[in-house]
Parts: C-alpha cells; structure tokens; sequence
C-alpha cells in the first residue's frame, strides 16, 4: 500500500484485534505469548489460535522466534493463524504460508456521516438477551460458515457471555422486520474496532450491511473506527469515510491443510 500506511494507523487496527481476542479468551482460553510485540490467544476451543502482531518494526527476529515457538509448536491446536495488520513480516521462510490478505481501513473520530442511503431496510439493534444473539450469530455463520459444521453449533462464535464483556456488542439488523444481516463491534478503550459484517444473500442490495455500520459509527461518534474489508466493500466503507492504512497479511502454518469452500477469513475464527 505503499505511502498510505502509518505505523500508528495499522498498530489501532492490531491493538484492537488483540484486546477483542483476549477479552474472549479471559476466563476461558488460553494466553500463549502477551509482549508489546505480539499477542499469541487461543479463545476458545471453537476458535483459532490466534497470533496478533502488534509491532512489525522493532525486534523482528525475536517477534518471529516467539510466533514461530508460540503457534508451530500447537499441533493440538486444529486452526492456527498469525495476523499482520502492517503486512511488513515475511514469515515464508519461518514455517509458514501466505493464506489471503485485506485491507485495514481507518476512519477518524468526529467525521460526519456523509448523506445516508436511500434505502431503509429495517431497524437496526444491539443484541441484549440470548434470543437476539442467537439470531445475528447464525447470519454470521451462514455468511462466513465455520471449518466444520456439527449439530449443535448455536452459542460457538458469539457464546452467550459476550452479552457481558465489557466493550463487545453484536448487532442485528432487519429487513422488514426479518433478520438480515449483522456484525460485531468491540470497543477497547480508545477505538472501536468492526469484525464480521455479514447480510444473508436474499436481503443484499438493499443497504442492511451499510445501515449496520451506520448505526455502530452514530453509536461511536468520537473514537477512530477500524476494520478490515475486501475489495468487494472496500467502496462501501470509503463513501463512509474509512480509508486505506495498510494490507493485512494472515500466514498458517505451512504444514496446515488450507480448508476449502466457504470464506477462508471466517474459517480462521
């Protein structure tokens, strides 16, 4: 990406995936590696082991020796990931395989909507009790499948104890009065940070994905807001006012079966 990408427009990106992680994880996953480098969780049984690279700039060798040692070493682990939201680390030589990359999107504090869509799909809220939850995770996971679909797969990506952690909302959005779309926001202290956008392919076209995100910017008035996009939405998020810091890079380990089918930045979750 070239000139457009700040060290500290990247790094708001990164710290926000890795507060969102741990938060997740506290209580009930695991904390591998916690340096001013990098965060190494795994959050669950139902998600990957994630390794977030907070800083690709300074000690590159030993942020590699600690990911290297960290995620290669758990083969009891079925899905391993290293995020780089700097998209600076070459990490082929180490162990492991490019799996995709998107875009990191920054949109500062206190811009103003620009003038809102025509469409008016339907009421947009958060999710405050199981019912509702249950709702938007199941348009998550039907837009972004999970790596193996088991029978009772309610309450796996967005459990029930998010309802509680501080800073984690899951938004559901309706297209006459049906639930359409949804995402999840997690705001850290000094950024909110959007994951998982999702809107059911019989309700697109008709804006629900971007009142979503509407209502979480109208609900975040005075903090950057971040996210990652494909080039697909990439258009979306910029007529929102959100632009390019950088291009994220998530590796696997080279050993590691790529899934096929489906959305591979869901199968990582």
């Amino acid at each position: 990406m070239g000139d457009c990408q700040t060290v500290a427009d990247y790094l708001i990106h990164a710290n926000n995936a890795a507060a969102m992680w741990w938060a997740l994880a506290e209580g009930h996953g695991e904390l591998l590696a916690w340096t001013g480098r990098v965060r190494i969780v795994v959050p669950s049984p139902h998600h990957a082991l994630r390794a977030i690279v907070l800083d690709a700039d300074s000690a590159v060798e030993d942020t590699i020796r600690t990911v290297g040692r960290s995620v290669l070493a758990r083969s009891d682990v079925a899905r391993r990931v290293v995020e780089d939201a700097s998209g600076k680390l070459d990490l082929a030589p180490h162990g492991f395989q490019e799996r995709f990359r998107m875009t990191v999107m920054l949109r500062e504090p206190g811009r103003r909507l620009a003038v809102r869509s025509r469409y008016r799909p339907g009421p947009v809220t958060v999710a405050g009790e199981p019912g509702e939850l249950a709702a938007a995770e199941q348009i998550m996971d039907a837009v972004f499948p999970p790596p193996r679909i088991e029978p009772d797969m309610l309450g796996r990506t967005q459990p029930v104890r998010v309802l509680g952690i501080e800073g984690w909302q899951v938004w559901l959005g309706r297209r006459a009065d049906v639930p359409a779309g949804a995402a999840c926001t997690f705001h850290d202290g000094t950024s909110l940070g959007i994951y998982q956008v999702a809107t059911l392919p019989e309700h697109r076209g008709d804006g629900v994905a971007r009142a979503i995100v509407e209502a979480a910017l109208a609900d975040h008035p005075n903090v950057p807001v971040t996210l990652t996009s494909t080039e697909q939405g990439r258009p979306l998020y910029e007529h929102l006012g959100f632009r390019t810091v950088s291009e994220a890079v998530w590796w696997i380990p080279a050993s590691t079966q790529a899934p096929s089918g489906g959305d591979t930045a869901a199968r990582l979750r």
